[in-house]
């Protein structure tokens, strides 16, 4: 879409066309996103099956205007952009731009946003609007380009330097060729970013823009001053983490030059008639100092090393002049790199400070002069301007490592403060990685003019932590409107061993292994590994693997029956250190069903036991039952006496298949007895009346089927010699009364009884023999 010139475009020679006119800066962005790969030519985007919706904003001859830019953000989002790439900006803040870049976010389009190229923490719009994701320049080492604005508006960081992306050609006929071209800018960062972010949107479509940000910060690597900082913001943007691959390692916080630390007035280095210095961390500030016992003219001077183009890291020196009380008598800062800066003037007997700083507040590991000399030329006093510097220590020293998770930092202060001043939200204590505030009190001590912040508990190890002062009060009752801010880091110990290690078993042969969430910052996984046994696996590598994450519970793999394992746990942070072990059993047991019989008749009452082995001992234990083509239940759950026995009286009435189960609890895992099938015949009663009759006369012969079998075959069989014979054959009435008559033709004693078939839920049942004397 062209802004400028809405509509069609005819060709790509009319200049309404949206084909990119201003330097080929727009082609070179959205090559860095997402160029095409696998083709054999030029370069690979960050996000290369991503599709690009080219929005024409800058006319051909530069400088757009916000309410175009506006109007083009807009459009994106009014047609569908996910990611909206503003590689422009510029320091005034305009509500109209700033209203657009809601508008595009409300709809679900992530803003990605060049820092700035201005080299200075002046603040840069549309950059610095809380919605979008900021992006400053690196060079390949990772280290924060010159040119890079900066501020704690800017979120991440990517490469910016040195950037080979698409380029347009026009050629001589008047059309346009494919071409690349190798540029520097946060321009071509930020689309490095916009591709990362359309990574994430694909492989986690359903997060919304602020989470997209969210997770590109979360998973950045730390760069430059540890934790969140005005230069790399969280740090530099990692693709593969974002999208779920493994923890990255930080980049190494810069090797500081000689005479660090030098970072306040009271560690400030002796200025001798020259002294060398670097600037040996983004942000550096190097404090010199020197003594003057005779009224002299003296010249300050400040030499940094030669700009070279090829760099991505040039010095800019800011020289200045305090007194003993950190009054400023002087400040020399010419414009660009590679300048000398020079303060001269008469100074009177006593102590003064130097402070040198890099304007554009990048490393640069090539070295600076600083020269002390006197100044034969009659000069002007050099008084106090009337600025005074309101820090004169910090302990820790900014930059500093390997401090105690004990240590309790201090500010002290070249004023005597307003007590009243002092508070959580003036002096305070911040976590690095976050920005929180850490729980700890601050107490001023008047005397010392210092404030020192005491922790209410141990710092984390292997943690950055900025110590902050904001707008305090003196007594003269002015106030601080500089921030100002230093870091340092704990030190990297071993993790604690985790705790709260416990085991429990479950009826489907595994169990849940839990413990309590590891007490560090910087966790990497949690190794889990199991072995038969009670000897634990002797390292993370040995034994079989359980877990290997970061959550604080895991079900174990199927778990053989009857079986002892021994699990072993450690916590493993980021640079590879591994607590102590944590140990604990999982004892298996077998259950062994006893006291069954093979048979019974209806109604009777039959214990079903379990020996349970001694690890049951004193456990509950679950009878369970099943009939016929029917599903397990639970019968009853018994808890097993102190030789692991349990016994449950059970009356079936119809066929029962039985077995016992331990469904697991802490230190025992879950086991299942075998099945005990049993038998159940019907309870069939008979009886003759009357029980003599002479032959040929009608008997009764009745009697009852327990339980009610109704429509069931039954049989009255009598006995002939040794062999019975079916006499009258029925089925089951529902009332489970049955009647047959019969007439005995034969004198002498005949023998009857009643029979019904074996079936699904019994035995074959039988009543009493009934006999009949016949006369």
């Amino acid at each position: 879409y062209n802004v400028l010139s809405p509509g069609t475009p005819p060709a790509d020679s009319d200049p309404n066309n949206p084909s990119n006119t201003n330097a080929g800066h727009g082609t070179m962005v959205a090559g860095i996103a997402a160029a095409h790969s696998n083709n054999g030519r030029g370069i690979a985007g960050a996000a290369w099956a991503s599709r690009i919706m080219p929005v024409k904003v800058f006319p051909a001859s530069g400088g757009a205007v916000d309410s175009d830019i506006a109007t083009g953000i807009t459009w994106a989002a009014d047609h569908g952009a996910t990611i909206v790439n503003l590689s422009l900006g510029g320091p005034a803040d305009d509500p109209v731009l700033h209203s657009a870049i809601q508008y595009a976010t409300g709809k679900g389009a992530l803003v990605v946003v060049a820092a700035g190229n201005e080299g200075s923490d002046r603040p840069q719009y549309p950059a610095a609007y809380p919605e979008v994701l900021a992006v400053g320049a690196t060079d390949r080492t990772g280290s924060r380009t010159d040119f890079s604005s900066y501020g704690d508006w800017v979120d991440v960081a990517a490469p910016g330097f040195d950037i080979t992306s698409t380029f347009p050609h026009w050629n001589l006929s008047g059309g346009m060729s494919t071409d690349y071209a190798t540029g520097s800018g946060t321009s071509f960062a930020a689309p490095l970013v916009s591709g990362i972010a359309a990574l994430v949107r694909a492989k986690l479509p359903s997060l919304s823009p602020a989470q997209v940000l969210a997770r590109l910060k979360a998973t950045a690597r730390d760069a430059g001053p540890r934790g969140l900082d005005p230069y790399y913001g969280a740090g530099i943007v990692d693709a593969a983490r974002a999208v779920g691959g493994s923890y990255g390692a930080e980049f190494p916080q810069p090797a500081m030059g000689p005479g660090e630390p030098n970072d306040v007035p009271a560690r400030a280095t002796l200025a001798r008639s020259v002294t060398l210095g670097t600037f040996g961390a983004e942000g550096d500030v190097d404090w010199y100092h020197f003594d003057m016992t005779t009224t002299s003219a003296m010249t300050m001077t400040v030499r940094g090393p030669k700009a070279d183009a090829t760099r991505a890291q040039n010095a800019d020196p800011v020289l200045e002049l305090y007194d003993q009380d950190l009054h400023l008598l002087g400040r020399s800062d010419g414009l660009g790199v590679d300048a000398t800066e020079n303060i001269k003037g008469e100074l009177s007997p006593g102590t003064f400070y130097i402070a040198v700083r890099n304007f554009n507040g990048a490393i640069d590991s090539r070295t600076y002069e600083l020269e002390v000399a006197g100044y034969g030329v009659p000069s002007p006093a050099l008084v106090p301007g009337g600025e005074q510097e309101w820090i004169r220590d910090v302990a820790p020293a900014d930059f500093s490592t390997g401090q105690a998770q004990s240590v309790a930092p201090s500010v002290t202060f070249a004023r005597e403060l307003d007590p009243a001043s002092v508070d959580a939200s003036t002096v305070r204590l911040l976590r690095g990685t976050n920005g929180e505030p850490v729980d700890a009190t601050a107490a001023y001590d008047p005397a010392a003019r210092a404030v020192t912040l005491t922790p209410k508990s141990p710092l984390a190890d292997n943690t950055p932590y900025r110590i902050a002062v904001g707008a305090v009060r003196d007594a003269a009752g002015s106030v601080n409107t500089t921030p100002f801010t230093t870091t340092f880091r704990t030190l990297n110990t071993a993790p604690p061993p985790l705790t709260g290690f416990t085991v429990t078993g479950s009826r489907d042969g595994t169990a849940t292994l839990a413990w309590d969430p590891a007490p560090i910052s910087d966790l990497d996984v949690q190794p889990v590994r199991m072995a038969t046994g009670t000897t634990p696996p002797a390292t993370p590598t040995s034994g079989t693997a359980v877990y290997n994450g970061t959550t604080s519970s895991v079900r174990t793999p199927v778990l053989a029956p009857g079986t002892t394992y021994t699990f072993r746990l450690w916590a493993r942070d980021r640079t590879g250190l591994l607590s102590k072990p944590t140990d604990v059993v999982l004892r298996g047991s077998t259950l062994t069903m006893s006291g069954v019989p093979g048979s019974i008749t209806a109604g009777s009452v039959v214990p079903v036991s379990v020996k349970a082995g001694g690890a049951l001992a004193g456990a509950p234990v679950t009878l369970q039952s099943h009939g016929y083509n029917k599903p397990w239940g639970d019968v009853t759950t018994v808890t097993a006496d102190a030789q692991g026995l349990a016994t449950a009286p059970q009356t079936p009435s119809a066929y029962t298949e039985y077995r016992w189960q331990y469904r697991g609890g802490p230190g025992a895992g879950p086991v299942t007895s075998a099945v005990t099938s049993l038998g159940v015949r019907a309870l069939v009663t008979g009886s003759a009346a009357p029980a003599s009759v002479t032959a040929g006369s009608a008997v009764k012969i009745t009697g009852s089927v327990t339980p009610v079998k109704t429509g069931k075959p039954i049989q009255l069989q009598r006995l002939s010699g040794t062999t019975w014979v079916t006499a009258v054959a029925g089925t089951v009435p529902a009332s489970g009364t049955y009647l047959f008559t019969v007439r005995p033709a034969s004198r002498g004693t005949a023998t009857y009884r009643v029979v019904i078939p074996a079936d699904t839920d019994h035995l074959a049942s039988t009543s009493p023999q009934i006999p009949l004397m016949v006369s």
